[in-house]
């Protein structure tokens, strides 16, 4: 039999892998102070007028066109994209091993499982930092360009955090429940409750 805690926690891997990946892709990290430029780890989306006085078409793209690490704007958003992303990689690869264990004899569970929670715990501490390392870009000429001259380190002045930074940080928070899920898989329900 399956243990309930195995369930909720290849469940939670699931989610949560699918929660910061979706994040890490989505522009809308930073919101500009116009409401419609957003910066994301990756791409931006920048509203431009068609024609004069005509409507606004906003056009979002990666930095510099396409995606190379160097079109970011910052080294700091640099390493932000290279932690953060290894963190969704090595979550994709907890959440797979997770899948996995309803599928392997129940003599290799245990061993899959720690293995796994090993590889989340790495994730969710490189996320962590790449997450801290994120809004050190805010100081960058980039930035100020949209956000005004007064933007710094950690402080985007007139521009507000996004919804996909947000959600960047709850899948975190989450993830940081799957290593500690990982070691109590072995329970069974009569050992949860007596």
């Amino acid at each position: 039999m399956i243990s309930p805690v195995l369930i909720i926690w290849a469940f939670l891997s699931v989610l949560v892998s699918g929660l910061t990946t979706y994040a890490f892709v989505q522009p809308v990290w930073i919101v500009g102070s116009n409401l419609l430029d957003t910066f994301g780890m990756i791409s931006l989306c920048l509203s431009r007028t068609v024609f004069p006085g005509g409507s606004l078409k906003q056009e979002c793209e990666f930095y510099g066109g396409y995606f190379n690490l160097g079109n970011l704007p910052s080294g700091a958003w640099q390493a932000a994209c290279v932690l953060y992303g290894t963190g969704c990689v090595l979550l994709s690869c907890g959440a797979f091993l997770a899948v996995c264990t309803s599928c392997i004899p129940c003599d290799v569970v245990r061993t899959v499982t720690v293995m796994a929670g090993y590889v989340q715990f790495v994730a969710v501490l490189v996320m962590i930092a790449g997450l801290f390392i994120y809004p050190l870009g805010f100081g960058s000429s980039f930035i100020r360009q949209y956000c005004g001259s007064k933007s710094v380190m950690y402080q985007a002045y007139d521009c507000s955090i996004g919804w996909s930074f947000v959600l960047a940080v709850t899948g975190t928070c989450l993830a940081m429940f799957c290593p500690v899920l990982s070691r109590f898989t072995d329970m069974k329900g009569r050992d949860i409750m007596p």
